[in-house]
């Protein structure tokens, strides 16, 4: 980032793009499609994926399966294309270390351009805090109470070979650690003591001391309804606390592989709290951090607060994001500032948001109704047109399930649609 001179004013700045900051974006890979990233954000120098398809079922042998080779070949061509560098999640809970080894040997041989590992997923989900879960030839236990240290197991099992063949001075090596927010719960708790075991088993190792790395997930903004219980804390902006980044060990670095605003809608305003959050972030980060958002692309046109393309293109949020990167150094400095309206609420519902203003165009309709049921429901579709004031206009589609709804219903809006469910 370039500095201030005494002479210089902040009109006067400039932001040299060549002195840009790295930005890493999060991609479930088995949702890859390379047609539909366009236009590309140019700003994007980091992708982190993983090879697992969750799409797909476990095998005979109560393993995941990989990603089909269709879709690993377009994100390897995509990805060099674009220059790309590729942080590799290790799936240290879903494959063997002899399988997942192999298949990162093959994605590198084939031309992906890996810089680093993950060393797994959320171990901090309560999934893993307070259950008990087990698959053939791994460990899916991940309790760092006293009883079990099954993630200090699996580094145990897992550095010693990954640092043989992909040693520290040539590729970066993330151990996973838990966002925590202030709080006396009994998750809370349970997440500071993951992270001081995960901080200490790094300190206390010579070879590994100052030369690993650690990454953390973190959202905010309006919860989701789809929101499962056992993904990591969604906080308000206010709720954010930013202390956390100074718990890191000397001589380690931040690399944030997920970081998310949700969005209540698609309103400049909820764009700005959005665009907001990730500048503080990003300042608070500092530059020698590695940032990334959540996510890169959501293949279909179902609504999605993170999603910086669809199979329409680039989103608003893509665009938000793109604005904001192209800009980062101004943002960062404090020489740009974002303004939020103090009206605006970040957890106000969809229902309100979605009906402001006094255009008809902004009442979700009922358009179409699937002939699929799931578990006795029947999948409906909604759609709106939002319209910005610089006259961009923006088409947006999500989904409902309810077993009240027919064909008689189609063109009536969403507050029509919830008020028939509750009186049947």
């Amino acid at each position: 980032m370039s500095d201030l001179s005494d002479e210089e004013t902040i009109e006067s700045f400039t932001y040299d793009q060549t002195g840009q900051k790295d930005f890493l974006v999060n991609l479930k890979l088995f949702d890859f499609d390379s047609s539909l990233l366009n236009p590309w954000i140019e700003e994007i120098t980091h992708i982190r994926v993983f090879g697992v398809d969750f799409k797909k079922g476990k095998g005979a042998d109560g393993l995941y399966k990989y990603v089909d080779d269709s879709k690993m070949n377009d994100f390897i061509d995509f990805s060099n294309e674009k220059n790309l560098k590729i942080i590799w999640t290790l799936n240290v809970t879903s494959f063997t270390l002899e399988e997942e080894m192999a298949y990162v040997r093959d994605v590198i041989s084939r031309g992906l351009n890996v810089v680093g590992f993950q060393y797994g997923g959320e171990y901090w989900q309560k999934k893993y805090v307070f259950a008990d879960k087990s698959a053939k030839a791994v460990v899916e236990r991940i309790r760092m109470d006293g009883e079990y240290r099954d993630y200090l197991d699996l580094l145990d099992m897992w550095l010693p070979p990954m640092l043989k063949e992909y040693p520290l001075s040539q590729y970066e090596h993330i151990l996973i650690t838990a966002y925590v927010a202030n709080g006396q719960d009994r998750t809370s708790k349970y997440r500071r003591e993951f992270n001081r075991k995960i901080f200490d088993y790094v300190k206390n190792d010579p070879d590994l001391a100052g030369k690993m790395d650690f990454s953390y997930h973190l959202y905010a903004g309006a919860k989701p309804d789809t929101y499962s219980k056992d993904e990591e804390t969604i906080l308000t902006p206010d709720k954010v606390d930013w202390s956390y980044l100074n718990s890191l060990p000397e001589g380690s670095r931040w690399v944030v592989t997920e970081s998310g605003y949700y969005i209540a809608n698609l309103s400049p305003e909820q764009l700005k709290q959005a665009k907001k959050f990730y500048i503080e972030e990003s300042r608070r980060l500092g530059d020698n951090s590695l940032m990334g958002v959540h996510e890169l692309l959501d293949p279909t046109m179902r609504k999605n607060p993170l999603a910086m393309y669809n199979p329409a293109g680039i989103t608003p949020v893509g665009e938000m994001i793109q604005d904001w990167l192209s800009k980062r150094a101004e943002y960062d400095a404090g020489i740009l500032s974002v303004d939020v309206e103090e009206s605006v609420s970040s957890n106000e519902s969809d229902e309100e948001s979605l009906n402001q203003g006094d255009s008809s165009q902004l009442t979700p309709k009922l358009v179409e109704i699937y002939p699929e049921y799931k578990g006795g429901f029947q999948w409906i579709h909604f759609t709106q047109t939002l319209v910005f004031t610089n006259g961009k206009s923006y088409d947006q589609s999500y989904w409902f399930s309810s077993p009240d709804f027919t064909n008689d219903d189609i063109g009536k809006p969403l507050n029509y649609f919830k008020k028939i469910v509750k009186a049947r």
